[in-house]
């Protein structure tokens, strides 16, 4: 079986803190030259597919209808994150063991750090998005907020960010699996170990947020796997955008892709 895994989308329906920045369009059809080109049987959506932080699910449903009614038709497999762990559907995880024994193994990943990965924690990052909601239409807040977001995300540069406690949760989970998939921290990775005497494979399925197209494929049966990574250019100008104030510094605000995707994703797209 050929997977697809893609994960963080972060689709919400918030007009002022949005980050997904794709046309629904495009982003299917981005999705069906992946599809087409590898032959995939099954796309799994590893978890913060929606950003219940900032929207309730009925809300994000309607602004985003067109897409969910496409990975409704193509049989898509939820998987929940921190961001959407409240869905009424979904699981908490996916496995998958092939013809030779070797299990694989895919779940969000925030498991691996305290804010995301415990109750209080999560209480915790409640209480944020609960005050930035509040005070979200304030233009000084917002230019923060994306502020913090495109040097978090490394649109100004190298991301900086500790990946070491989740290649740690990874190497944990080769105790019992030979390949993990996690999404969470918006990087892509790939890290062979060997636990046990034998061979595991770890991916980061990376974001699909601000205009990115990232992904896993992945054979279960024999185990070849391609990088699908397609990061537009200039993504901190392009995706958050200047919004002039005469007299004062500009804002940022999130503006979806416009263009062609099924004009550019063929030759653009990044297989590694």
């Amino acid at each position: 079986m050929k997977i697809f895994v893609i994960s963080d989308l972060h689709l919400e329906a918030s007009e002022t803190l949005g980050t997904f920045a794709w046309d629904q369009d495009e982003f299917i059809a981005m999705m069906e030259t992946v599809r087409k080109f590898h032959a995939i049987d099954k796309v799994i959506l590893n978890g913060d597919t929606f950003d219940l932080c900032k929207s309730a699910f009925k809300d994000i449903a309607v602004r985003n209808g067109k897409l969910l009614g496409y990975f409704n038709e193509i049989k898509a497999l939820f998987i929940k994150g921190n961001h959407d762990s409240a869905l009424p559907f979904g699981q908490k995880h996916f496995g998958v063991i092939n013809g030779k024994g070797e299990k694989i193994y895919i779940e969000h990943g925030h498991r691996g750090d305290f804010i995301n990965g415990t109750a209080a924690g999560r209480l915790i990052g409640k209480m944020f998005y609960k005050i930035l909601l509040c005070v979200a239409g304030i233009p000084f807040i917002r230019a923060l907020y994306y502020g913090y977001l495109e040097n978090d995300e490394g649109f100004k540069g190298h991301r900086k960010y500790n990946s070491y406690k989740y290649l740690r949760h990874a190497v944990r989970l080769h105790r019992k699996y030979d390949v993990v998939i996690l999404g969470h921290t918006h990087k892509m990775e790939r890290h062979d170990t060997y636990s046990r005497g034998n061979y595991k494979r770890y991916f980061n399925s990376g974001s699909c947020s601000f205009g990115r197209f990232q992904g896993i494929v992945l054979d279960t049966e024999t185990l070849e796997h391609r990088a699908i990574r397609f990061d537009p250019p200039q993504a901190s100008t392009k995706y958050a955008k200047p919004v002039s104030r005469p007299g004062r510094a500009p804002i940022l605000s999130v503006r979806p892709v416009t263009g062609s995707t099924i004009a550019w994703a063929p030759s653009q797209l990044m297989v590694c």
